[in-house]
């Protein structure tokens, strides 16, 4: 084990989690504030709050797999199998409610004249809540096969050794082939239905943003500024989603090596995602901006009162 990177990648790795769960909390709390004192919740923040609630599911489900990397907290062989399904389910539904999150982007802020998109532009408020159940139904459905497919229990004597999760007389053995081809049987799907989004939007916007910079558009530079910071923010999004795949799909091989840095190392690549976005969402989000803004102020205060 490499200990330098073991010394440096413990602390980051606990404090992208609890900066992606505090990120996420905050989220889901606003929104939950505001729709108590009465204020109608728009589509963009009823994405974002069951994006956030499934995200601060997926990080505390995470806490385990971080802590049986340095053997603080083993997970119990009778509930392996079903804590792994949980995750993976978890996991998936936050790629699939991701990906619903930049459609939403794409069909609202893109201007292309096809009639199929014009009537998906028309009626994607209304198509959201079934997408995130049906998406919620898929990822269910995907981590189906991590409870049969992957695990296989055996029964030993207690003189006979094992070197897969075990507890007493029973072993697991793991299928990490099988891991990997669920897992990318799960993601890949919503992977492409985002880059397919992402490629939309960005196209879109390009376009847009060249015309503006014409002479005669009558533009101002705020719309511009407005467009560039769209477009930076979904390719900084699709680069954290990106990251985000390379970990989980990887995570199986560095628990089948028993490479304690490369497990850390996969970890953070997983926790990048939910909590770096997070703060982007947040930064490009006004409610969220001036409530956040908000409490910093009356933190620099607070000595002085």
């Amino acid at each position: 084990m490499n200990y330098g990177f073991f010394i440096f990648s413990l602390p980051v790795t606990w404090l992208l989690m609890s900066i992606g769960l505090l990120l996420n909390i905050y989220i889901v709390a606003q929104n939950f504030i505001w729709r108590v004192k009465g204020h109608s919740l728009q589509t963009i923040d009823i994405l974002m709050t069951s994006l956030g609630l499934v995200r601060i599911l997926f990080l505390i489900s995470y806490v385990p797999v971080i802590s049986s990397i340095t053997a603080v907290i083993p997970i119990p062989v009778n509930i392996y199998q079903y804590y792994d399904t949980a995750v993976a389910c978890v996991m998936f539904c936050s790629l699939w409610w991701g990906t619903v999150l930049c459609v939403f982007y794409c069909v609202k802020i893109t201007n292309y004249s096809n009639r199929l998109f014009l009537r998906l532009k028309m009626n994607i408020s209304r198509m959201v809540p079934w997408l995130l159940l049906t998406s919620l139904l898929v990822s269910i459905l995907c981590s189906l096969p991590c409870r049969w497919a992957v695990f296989s229990i055996h029964y030993m004597n207690s003189t006979q050794l094992t070197n897969d999760t075990n507890d007493g007389n029973v072993a697991i053995n793991i299928n990490y082939t099988n891991v990997v081809i669920t897992y990318l049987a799960g993601s890949i799907i919503p992977f492409l239905i985002f880059c397919a989004a992402v490629s939309l939007l960005i196209a879109s916007l390009l376009k847009h943003t060249r015309n503006m910079s014409s002479n005669n558009s009558g533009f101002t530079k705020s719309q511009l500024d407005a467009h560039k910071r769209t477009i930076i923010n979904m390719t900084s999004f699709l680069f954290f989603y990106i990251l985000f795949l390379i970990g989980i799909n990887l995570m199986p091989f560095a628990f089948q090596v028993e490479n304690t840095s490369y497990r850390f190392l996969c970890s953070i690549l997983c926790i990048s995602y939910p909590a770096l976005h997070s703060i982007m969402l947040i930064a490009n989000n006004g409610n969220l901006k001036r409530a956040i803004n908000a409490v910093f102020r009356c933190a620099r205060k607070w000595p002085h009162v």
